[in-house]
């Protein structure tokens, strides 16, 4: 197994000798080559699997620091790239950390999470696939790569365990009980004082038991491919298993294939039937490579970004709103969806934007700005929708705006508006004694301060106020929801509320907020405070009162009162 990752430089002989030529860059002065993909790619040349690993497993450590990045990247946070490019039995240093049980795992976890682009997007340009031609896997599927079918197989152990023990069980019945009349007629006692004793005995006798030799035969593939990748799994019970080499010998020979032919017609229960073709469909794509006819295979992504936006908006997103993503100007946002708003029980649009940069780097300004447009897009369209009468209104510009409120009418302040950046990243605790954390989402506040973007000073509630905030989410959590399609409304609504919870402590931090109760008339009192207090009065249907905002250390209770004189019930409060 080899393991490589995206956009690092590698010698152009060393792609070569893999048989990835065709799939690298090289600079123009021919020192260096680059794989821009992630995947999977099984070459004949070396008669071993490739995988290409994303940018995010890559963590910055000690070592000689990278002249343009100013950075030291090692692989799992814990491996210089070029020391785990080739993983075997002879040399395997992940070994030491249990990584090598876990390389195999993420390396098909990131197979899956492409091949269901592939088929969520058909006809997308950034998917390269081929496969083997040729393979009879008699189910009419000629599209299977390896991958696929060694998946397909430790499924089949996950979700058949009950079956091999039933029949482990139901096999063994008897088999072991003394066969009293051939143990007589056939073995020679030992005469004592007149007595025969027998040192030796005969069980029962049994006939072949297909279904157990069919069983022991995948075992054996699994343990072969154990070997190969890694990956941790044991019989149910101790079989007999063939050997690696032997199996091995069986590819070589196309035995397998012919083997399974023979022993075809014994089966007719469903499961074994099954496992038998899943194991016809191994033997077939192995002989077909190992006869040397063929190209390589391969599964891989050349903008694996798009494939993390994806997965994203499959965590975050809401697709009945993807009409908004399109911005008339020809912007694309990344991720939107409807929440409660920060200050109210009113709703709002969130708009975030998947950043796939290695874990650490920081955010270019021109994606700080390009986020601060994406939300005024999303405003002046909503505005544009609550101007339009409604009987002018179509019925997705009334699915748009139900439950929204941008502008307050009574103030003309705006409501605040979540805007973010969401990355993923993993942890070295992520790796760590040969298991990998999926279940943890742990969204976390990343280290780069975000600017704000804003017209006028200290008007928190005016519409080109707009604060920014960057998250990282775990990417092993991200992956595995995206894979296992999770379609949990739930965890959606989880996830969605841990962005609002902290834009309401950011926001808390940085504001003092009161709420201000006027004996008079609210819109009278408006009125005579609307010059003064622009911006920073914001007024929350059917509520007594009207919100006022400060940055912190400008203005106090005091202050306030002295303002707007007396009469009036000033209460310091915060954003829930």
């Amino acid at each position: 197994m080899k393991i490589l990752f995206e956009d690092q430089p590698y010698s152009p002989e060393l792609l070569d000798s893999f048989g990835l030529s065709s799939y690298a860059f090289t600079g123009s002065d021919g020192t260096d080559s680059i794989l821009p993909y992630v995947g999977y790619v099984y070459s004949p040349t070396i008669e071993d699997s490739i995988f290409i690993l994303p940018k995010v497993f890559l963590f910055e450590g000690s070592g000689a620091i990278d002249d343009e990045t100013g950075r030291h990247e090692v692989a799992l946070g814990k491996y210089d790239i070029a020391d785990i490019i080739d993983i075997s039995e002879e040399n395997n240093p992940l070994k030491t950390e249990g990584l090598d049980r876990v390389i195999f795992e993420l390396s098909a976890w990131i197979y899956r999470a492409i091949d269901n682009y592939y088929h969520s997007h058909p006809g997308s340009r950034i998917i390269h696939r081929t496969f083997i031609q040729g393979i009879d896997s008699h189910k009419g599927n000629n599209s299977q790569t390896l991958i696929d079918i060694i998946l397909a197989m430790l499924n089949f152990h996950k979700e058949h365990s009950n079956l091999f023990t039933y029949m482990t069980i139901v096999n063994s019945t008897g088999n072991n009980k003394i066969h009293w009349s051939k143990t007589i007629s056939k073995v020679q006692p030992i005469i004592q004082n007149g007595n025969p004793y027998y040192i030796e005995f005969l069980n029962r006798s049994k006939a072949i038991n297909y279904d157990e030799e069919l069983v022991v035969l995948f075992y054996s593939v699994l343990n072969y491919l154990k070997k190969k990748y890694f990956f941790p799994i044991k019989p149910l019970f101790n079989y007999d298993l063939i050997k690696p080499s032997k199996i091995e010998a069986m590819i070589d020979s196309c035995r397998g294939t012919r083997f399974l032919h023979s022993i075809r017609k014994k089966y007719f229960k469903e499961e074994l039937v099954q496992l038998w073709k899943l194991l016809y469909a191994f033997f077939d794509k192995s002989e077909h490579i190992k006869s040397g006819k063929t190209r390589n295979e391969a599964l891989l992504a050349s903008s694996f970004n798009l494939i993390f936006e994806d997965m994203v908006d499959h965590l975050i997103g809401q697709d009945i709103f993807r009409n908004l993503k399109e911005n008339k100007d020809g912007k694309q946002i990344d991720h939107i969806f409807k929440g409660d708003s920060l200050i109210d029980s009113s709703q709002i649009y969130y708009i975030g934007d998947s950043k796939y940069y290695s874990y650490g780097s920081l955010l270019e300004e021109k994606s700080l700005y390009k986020q601060f447009t994406y939300a005024k897009n999303i405003i002046q369209f909503n505005i544009n929708i609550f101007n339009t009468p409604k009987n002018n209104r179509s019925s997705d510009d009334e699915k748009t705006v139900e439950g929204v409120r941008y502008r307050d009418p009574m103030t003309e302040g705006y409501n605040l508006t979540p805007n973010f950046f969401i990355r993923g990243y993993i942890r070295d605790e992520d790796l760590r004694d040969g298991h990998a954390s999926y279940s943890e989402a742990r969204l976390e506040k990343h280290r780069q301060d975000m600017p704000k973007n804003s017209h006028f000073e200290n008007r928190l509630f005016d519409r080109d106020t707009l604060l920014l905030q960057a998250y990282n989410i775990n990417f092993l959590f991200v992956l595995a929801s995206y894979v296992n399609n999770v379609d949990n409304e739930a965890t959606k609504k989880r996830i969605q509320s841990m962005f609002r919870e902290d834009f309401i402590n950011v926001i808390n931090s940085k504001y003092d907020f009161y709420k201000v109760t006027p004996s008079e008339d609210l819109q009278t009192f408006v009125d005579a405070h609307f010059e003064e207090y622009l911006g920073k009065m914001y007024h929350s249907n059917n509520e007594p009162f009207i919100w006022f905002a400060f940055e912190r250390g400008t203005s106090d209770m005091e202050t306030l009162r002295a303002v707007l004189g007396p009469g009036v019930d000033i209460q310091r409060s915060s954003l829930f």
